[in-house]
């Protein structure tokens, strides 16, 4: 097969970016996870010609839902794909008006060949499927997600640029009217709390019902399946998706709608992290400064606050299946084509023995097949 990425970058469409791709640092580990999806979503959209699937939310007999929509990759990042830039760990310029604070790094901003900034991004690659889904039929077979609060605070700069400063007042009306009386919410409480959870959503559910017209593409997610388990890509290998913010925000919402109305249940991670969102819009539509931070640390309820969620399952599989999920349209063969072959002597893979045994079995086996 061509290789299409000669002379050019390790990585397909990355010419421009904050990383300088033909140098082989640009493939450590903790660039290369936010790199690849960026790169399959280029190779789609500029040598693949094909659009990409986009989750929205979606509003219907009194329900919210998602739908996919087939869209433009330079719809979706807002400039030319040819000519973007794309900046790794950087502050998007469009969030500094809603804090008087500094907002925290997104994953990925996209800039125009002028350098002005168009959209951020948080990315996430998965593979598919994950360990509780890889025995179940191929249409079964699901992820995992795992969101970190960053990602929560992004998502909050999102809903209010949404929106928009114009419409500050709208939302703190939206929020005020779900919450009952939310000046005088007790949020670090848990016990004061655990039977307001419920509240907290319907005010998350109401900011995406009103807001539906006005959200705006958000995370980026790239899927890669392997044959259940075992280290060895499916022939329908790679793909990517792109959620809007008010789609993403109902991994969230679906996690806490099968709460119920008690009030002993222990508050979990996805229910504190609406808390957190929740509670920093209306302190954000109140008196005009998002200050995620303060929310992030104050409400703790007694675990860990270094993540926010984990969702696997049936929950990222009710927004994500499509015949793109299930039978991705880049093959195991154009792989190549997005890694050129030069890169492949510079990635380095956790070593682990049990996939060094999974892989040195597959090896002999492949081996004793051609004898």
């Amino acid at each position: 097969m061509k290789n299409i990425n000669a002379d050019k970058t390790y990585l397909y469409g990355l010419e421009h970016a904050s990383h300088d791709f033909t140098n082989p640092e640009s493939l450590g580990k903790n660039i290369f996870t936010n790199a690849f999806p960026i790169a399959v979503a280029q190779y789609i959209a500029n040598y693949r010609n094909l659009k990409i699937p986009l989750i929205k939310a979606q509003y219907m007999e009194n329900a919210i839902s998602t739908n996919h929509e087939l869209a433009s990759w330079e719809s979706i990042i807002g400039t030319d794909p040819k000519t973007a830039n794309f900046l790794f760990e950087e502050i998007y310029s469009g969030f500094k008006k809603y804090t008087d604070n500094m907002p925290n790094k997104s994953d990925i901003v996209v800039a125009d060949k002028k350098g002005i900034h168009s959209r951020p991004f948080e990315v996430k690659l998965v593979v598919v499927p994950n360990s509780q889904t890889a025995t179940k039929d191929h249409k079964e077979q699901s992820c995992e997600i795992v969101v970190r609060p960053p990602t929560v605070e992004q998502l909050a700069f999102s809903l209010a640029n949404s929106y928009g400063a114009g419409r500050r007042t709208e939302l703190l009306d939206i929020i005020t009217d779900c919450l009952d009386r939310p000046m005088d919410y007790q949020w670090s409480n848990e016990s004061w709390m655990q039977s307001r959870i419920v509240k907290v959503m319907e005010a998350a559910n109401k900011i995406v019902q009103k807001g539906i017209d006005l959200q705006t593409p958000f995370a980026i997610t790239a899927i890669w399946r392997t044959e259940g388990q075992k280290p060895i890509l499916e022939e329908n290998a790679f793909d990517v998706f792109v959620w809007t913010d008010m789609a993403f925000l109902q991994l969230f919402t679906d996690k806490v709608s099968n709460r119920g109305s008690g009030t002993a249940k222990s508050i979990t991670r996805p229910e504190r992290s609406l808390v957190w969102l929740v509670s920093a819009l209306f302190d954000y539509a109140a008196q005009r400064t998002l200050n995620f931070s303060k929310h992030h640390s104050q409400i703790t309820y007694g675990t860990q606050t270094d993540k926010a969620g984990a969702f696997a399952g049936d929950i990222p599989l009710k927004h994500l299946k499509s015949q793109e999920f299930f039978n991705p349209r880049i093959k195991k063969d154009e792989l190549e084509n997005v890694v050129s072959k030069e890169a492949f002597d510079y990635l380095m893979p956790e070593r682990r023995l049990d996939s060094a045994i999974m892989i040195q079995h597959l090896i002999n086996l492949a081996s004793k097949s051609e004898n």
